[in-house]
């Protein structure tokens, strides 16, 4: 894991001849102009390294170390100051500075300093970030602890929604890299946690049907209301209440939604009594909710109430650091589930695991190590078990070559088997459209214009998993 270092400097020629020769030397740079700028960019990541100008524009760099301090007592700042006077090298080491360079930046110096920083503190980063992450896992169940600096930064502020008060939380992210995790998390570690989890997609169901499952309905409010039906959001109260995909949820229900955000009260379809309900609202997407607001798809008030707080989470891809914790963590617990004696992932997969783009992120991730461990047996989980091709197709590349001698060629003089082609295409087809579907059987159906019944009964016939919905 490359460190992070975040360079503060209100000359942007400094900052980018830094940021260049840091990169360079192979470490992550982030940059701020100003002392503001520099506190918001440390509320959200956790850097390894600050170096800091003495002299910004709206703020003393002294004042700006003193706050580093305050939130990140483990990482080592350094200064760079035009002014070397006795008096501010004083102060600064006394906020627990760990050096100053005076500019003009002579460059070694710079970087032997930067190193022995960065080894000064490295047993320091490490405890930090357990400790960071400790008070989200201690209940977290079968989750992985991450050492990917996004990854850190958002466990550190999940832990501080958690232990608040908010009562809305938007989780944004590539289908798969585990929104709903994150929701649960959220509410097994919050002052709620005794209370109900519900989840509800809200892509799962028409209109008509997540209103009534929401907020519930009275005895005859439509033809099939043969008696009341409690919501979820009464089941939910003083807990949590996840609302899946909201980006799919019509403005109908939007503007019910938005009242309980408000007011925290509702009415049961067909009701005329106001309910009060506390519930914490986490809300999770992979699109673009701004991009909905300005196409008139999504309510504007609706958005910047569920935004208050906001995490991304970021894909696999961009967290590599991440892939092998978390495949050996997958291997472990479907080995025990499926009797299997794995003892660790051999070299080759260990590469593979690593390189491939993971467009399913976590969610493909878990099916590929489950599949492999349900077909094959140990010691070692090798990259051949995890069918795996160079272009993440899976099975996908011996297909289109098989299919693509008879469609070019026509068929062979000893002939293909029919059933096995078919089979192994119609397999990859579903496997396929599940992973572009997010793993959400219903929507998965449609992309290969399937009822839910007959998409479900190739599930089953091929042995492939996927989220009821």
């Amino acid at each position: 894991m490359k460190p992070v270092i975040l360079v503060i400097d209100d000359e942007e020629a400094i900052r980018l001849f830094l940021e260049a020769t840091l990169e360079d030397r192979g470490y992550d740079v982030l940059t701020a102009a100003s002392g503001q700028e520099a506190l918001g960019v440390i509320a959200g990541t956790a850097p390894d390294l600050v170096l800091l100008d003495l002299m910004l524009p709206d703020m003393s760099g002294l004042q700006v170390l003193e706050e580093v301090k305050k939130a990140l007592p483990h990482v080592n700042v350094l200064m760079l100051t035009a002014y070397s006077g006795a008096e501010t090298a004083v102060r600064a080491m006394k906020l627990d500075a760990f050096d100053y360079v005076a500019k003009p930046i002579e460059l070694d110096r710079l970087m032997r300093i930067v190193d022995r920083a960065l080894e000064a503190s490295s047993g320091a980063r490490e405890r930090y970030r357990k400790q960071a992450q400790a008070p989200v896992f201690a209940d977290a169940g079968d989750m992985v602890p991450s050492t990917a600096p996004r990854m850190v930064a958002i466990y550190q502020t999940l832990h501080k929604i958690a232990d608040s008060h908010a009562t809305t939380v938007l989780i944004g992210g590539e289908s798969g890299v585990g929104k709903d995790v994150l929701a649960e998390l959220i509410h097994r570690t919050s002052r709620r946690a005794g209370a109900p989890f519900v989840d509800i997609n809200c892509a799962a169901l028409p209109e008509a049907l997540l209103e009534s499952e929401l907020f519930g309905h009275e005895k005859g409010a439509f033809t099939d209301a043969s008696q009341q039906k409690t919501g979820l959001l009464e089941t939910a109260h003083g807990g949590t209440v996840f609302l899946d995909e909201i980006g799919e949820m019509g403005l109908a229900v939007q503007v019910k939604l938005l009242r309980v955000l408000e007011k925290r009260t509702f009415r049961r379809v067909g009701g005329i009594k106001d309910i009060a309900v506390d519930v914490r609202v986490v809300a999770a997407t992979n699109r673009d909710l701004r991009a909905q607001v300005r196409a008139g798809t999504f309510r504007e008030d609706l958005y910047y109430r569920l935004q208050v707080v906001q995490l991304h989470v970021p894909p696999l891809r961009a967290r590599v650091e991440d892939i092998l914790p978390l495949a050996e963590h997958f291997l472990a617990r479907f080995g025990e589930a499926f009797g299997k004696g794995f003892k660790g992932i051999a070299p080759d997969a260990a590469a593979l695991l690593a390189g491939y783009g993971w467009p399913g992120n976590i969610r493909e991730l878990r099916n590929a190590v489950e599949r492999a461990v349900l077909l094959e047996d140990g010691p070692e989980l090798t990259a051949a078990m995890l069918q795996l091709g160079e272009d993440g197709a899976g099975e996908g590349p011996a297909l289109a070559r098989a299919l693509g001698q008879v469609l070019e060629g026509g068929l062979p003089g000893d002939g293909v088997d029919l059933e096995a082609l078919v089979g192994g295409l119609e397999k990859h087809l579903v496997e396929q459209a599940l992973i572009a579907a997010g793993g959400n059987q219903t929507r998965a159906a449609k992309l290969l214009n399937l009822n839910r019944d007959r998409f479900r009964y190739r599930l089953k016939q091929y042995g492939i998993g996927g989220e009821d919905a």
